[in-house]
């Protein structure tokens, strides 16, 4: 096998924080006004609480599933 399965499983916890923030750090960015100033406000705020949201719900799921194998 070409990768070790350890460190790809490390990795993919590691990948999916990582990306729970991003997704956090995207829903902020919509919140300033000058990064996308076409798009309507009422457009933006509305991705912008969905991707807060889900950014928060995959670190919830994330942290229940490291909590579930422990126990």
């Amino acid at each position: 096998m070409l990768i070790n399965k350890g460190w790809f499983a490390k990795f993919m916890i590691i990948f999916g924080y990582l990306m729970a923030f991003v997704y956090v750090g995207l829903g902020a960015m919509l919140f300033v006004p000058k990064i996308y100033p076409s798009v309507p406000g009422v457009l933006k705020t509305t991705f912008a609480f969905f991707f807060i949201a889900y950014g928060f719900y995959r670190l919830a799921k994330l942290t229940t599933q490291k909590k579930e194998t422990n126990d």
